[in-house]
């Protein structure tokens, strides 16, 4: 499995390509923080689409049923297969770990 940190410039372009990879994929999310601890937000639904929107600093997860904004992203790392996205990890502003995983 290849892993690989994106550079905040291509944060858009990356999630505009990948829509179409992803788009009806089961997705797990969870948030990892020291003050949370671990919580599974989702369990397995459908991917609708996935945006960054740089003027309001957000990454937006449009999954079937709701909307799950991640703000102020600081790190982006994904992990692909042979081109199949596996993961996506995304480091928010309040230094959460968000784990998006597809199956």
């Amino acid at each position: 499995m290849n892993a690989k940190v994106l550079a905040k410039k291509d944060w858009s372009g990356y999630f505009s390509q990948i829509n179409k990879k992803v788009e009806g994929k089961r997705v797990r999310i969870e948030v990892l923080g020291a003050l949370l601890g671990d919580q599974v937000l989702v369990k397995s639904v459908s991917l609708l689409g996935v945006t960054y929107e740089a003027k309001e600093e957000r990454i937006e997860l449009m999954l079937k049923g709701i909307t799950h904004v991640i703000d102020k992203p600081r790190k982006v790392s994904v992990q692909e297969d042979d081109g199949v996205v596996r993961a996506i990890e995304v480091v928010d502003g309040d230094e959460r770990h968000q784990l998006l995983t597809f199956n």
